[in-house]
């Protein structure tokens, strides 16, 4: 490669560094990737669940900067009581059922991903701030399922069939939490329509929300991308 080449492509990633790093979704996209990993790679139940309420708590601040002004207190009203639930259910003194505390989950990350697809949608123009928010909302669907099967687990023990090697593993049991190391990991796998045969439903509802998360992986990709492609043609045209 030439000195100009080199001296070029220095001069094009600096600018788009610089944007991820201002971005409106960076830190949002830190802490899902955070709480993601804190799911799958700590084993100790009881670490792995105080991480994950802290990891929460900070996702919610993300949040709350992520949206807009007007959607502040609606984000906040939503985020809080799960965040509240989620650490009394930890500590032991939930005084509501454990499936509300699902529930509640469940609501405000399903809130979050509808508020930044249609702002990433909203664009009008594809920068790296929009390429980000994408992948939030990836992230955030596959998330938003994941605490919905352990909704349907929790009501349901037999909601899912699990390899024997798997159970072993991954240390299935009854759900504690809203985020299971486990349904994550089964709702990112039907999401990205890989279904490795490890995880399977049996109960009506593990079917259908795993039919439907299938879908909306798929058309998903298919209406962000020509999306994105088509603010891009638009823009050159004017150019």
């Amino acid at each position: 490669m030439s000195r100009h080449s080199r001296e070029w492509l220095s001069s094009q990633a600096a600018p788009i560094t610089t944007n991820v790093a201002r971005g409106r979704f960076t830190g949002l996209l830190v802490i899902l990737l955070t709480l993601a990993l804190l799911s799958g790679v700590v084993h100790h139940e009881r670490t792995r669940e105080i991480l994950i309420c802290i990891a929460f708590f900070v996702l919610l601040l993300f949040a709350i900067g992520s949206v807009g002004r007007r959607l502040r207190f609606v984000t906040a009203a939503l985020g809080s009581p799960a965040l509240v639930a989620q650490w009394l259910l930890y500590l032991g003194r939930s005084p509501i059922p454990k499936a509300w505390v699902f529930a509640l989950t469940t609501t405000f990350l399903a809130f979050l991903t509808l508020v930044v697809l249609f702002s990433v949608l909203r664009d009008e123009a594809v920068t790296a701030d929009t390429i980000v928010g994408a992948v939030c909302v990836y992230i955030l669907i596959g998330m938003t399922w994941g605490t919905a099967y352990a909704l349907v687990a929790l009501n349901s023990t037999d909601a899912f069939a699990v390899s024997p090697g798997l159970v072993e593993a991954a240390g299935w049991g009854p759900p504690t939490l809203p985020f299971v190391p486990l349904l994550e990991y089964y709702s990112m796998t039907t999401l990205s329509s890989l279904g490795f045969g490890d995880i399977s439903p049996l109960s009506g509802p593990a079917r259908t929300l795993s039919a439907l998360e299938g879908a909306v992986g798929q058309v998903y990709i298919a209406v962000l991308i020509a999306r994105l492609v088509g603010i891009h043609t638009a823009r050159r045209s004017k150019e």
